[in-house]
């Protein structure tokens, strides 16, 4: 198929979200967020309704491009998934469970009338990593990881042009696993058993229901800080057990939570301080954007899906 556009559309699904954007995989990436098209998805919805938003979204990005058959889609998609051969494996995680054990990929290009080759796709926290290393906090290195601090923890790895799918968040750690403590949801946990346990502090107020409001509070509230400065510690411990500096030059962080990097970070600087060893810590520079550029890239260089997911050489790139 010959393609006469330099322009790729990049999306990045979310559990309740869908982002896109149209990338000239050509030049220097450099996106103006004002471009970027987002709608909020039912991700409880059936599967026509989902993937008919998907659509939308897609076809008001390519806009631009009148003939379809010069689409390229590039699709940065939450586990687990066969990225592969586009079928979705989601089940148990609130979201998408209609499309469970369908080919996302195939039933998207039917409802776009492209083929189904028109479109890749790529684990949401590999896309993550490749974007920065392509255009943000990872410029310059050939060794990186990348994690996505969030409702879920998600991670990537990218060793001398190959990327790697992370497993980062099923890692075993403490009583449980990385994800447990390393999420939102842990933040929300550890404030309501603070307060419970009658924290001068924290008494009284009424319940938070994300990491931004309690960021809010930090300054004016001690067991606040307790809170962030007991996160960054167990990000540092997770981190030096599976990214160690012998297999990085750098760890970025994305993701929401990210946002309040200035309150954590510090203490899993420390942490490595204790620990004797030198990790550098870069907060993602590219925000949104980063999945939609990884994304984007899968067409710039040639990729190959290894283990359906788990291992991807993106050769020559970067």
């Amino acid at each position: 198929m010959e393609i006469r556009s330099n322009l790729v559309i990049g999306v990045d699904i979310g559990g309740s979200h869908i982002s896109a954007c149209a990338i000239n995989i050509a030049s220097t990436i450099s996106v103006p967020l004002s471009s970027l098209k987002r709608r909020e998805v039912r991700a409880d919805g059936e599967a026509v309704e989902i993937v008919d938003a998907w659509a939308a979204v897609v076809e008001d990005c390519a806009g631009c491009l009148p003939n379809r058959s010069d689409w390229r889609i590039g699709i940065a998609m939450p586990g687990p998934f066969d990225y592969e051969q586009g079928i979705s494996w989601i089940k148990g995680l609130h979201k998408f469970e209609s499309l469970y054990e369908m080919n996302v990929r195939e039933l998207l290009a039917l409802r776009l009338g492209i083929a189904a080759g028109q479109i890749r796709m790529m684990n949401d926290a590999s896309a993550f990593l490749l974007g920065e290393m392509k255009a943000g906090a990872g410029r310059g290195s050939s060794r990186a990881a990348g994690v996505t601090l969030g409702t879920g923890l998600g991670s990537a790895h990218y060793y001398d042009h190959v990327l790697y799918d992370g497993d980062l968040w099923c890692t075993p750690f403490k009583l449980s696993r990385a994800e447990d403590y390393l999420c939102s949801r842990w933040f929300l946990q550890m404030y309501e058993s603070v307060k419970a346990y009658g924290s001068a502090s924290i008494t009284g107020r009424q319940s938070i229901t994300g990491v931004k409001e309690l960021a809010m509070l930090y300054e004016e509230d001690p067991d606040v800080s307790m809170i962030f400065t007991r996160f960054g510690r167990h990000l540092a411990e997770v981190l030096l057990s599976k990214y160690p500096p012998s297999v990085q030059d750098r760890l970025i962080i994305g993701g929401n939570i990210a946002k309040a990097g200035r309150l954590f970070i510090p203490a899993a600087l420390e942490w490595f301080r204790e620990q004797g060893v030198a990790i550098r810590l870069h907060t993602a520079e590219l925000g949104e954007l980063a999945p939609l550029i990884g994304a984007a890239a899968l067409w710039e260089e040639k990729f190959i899906d290894q283990n359906r997911g788990d291992k991807c050489q993106i050769n020559g790139c970067l």
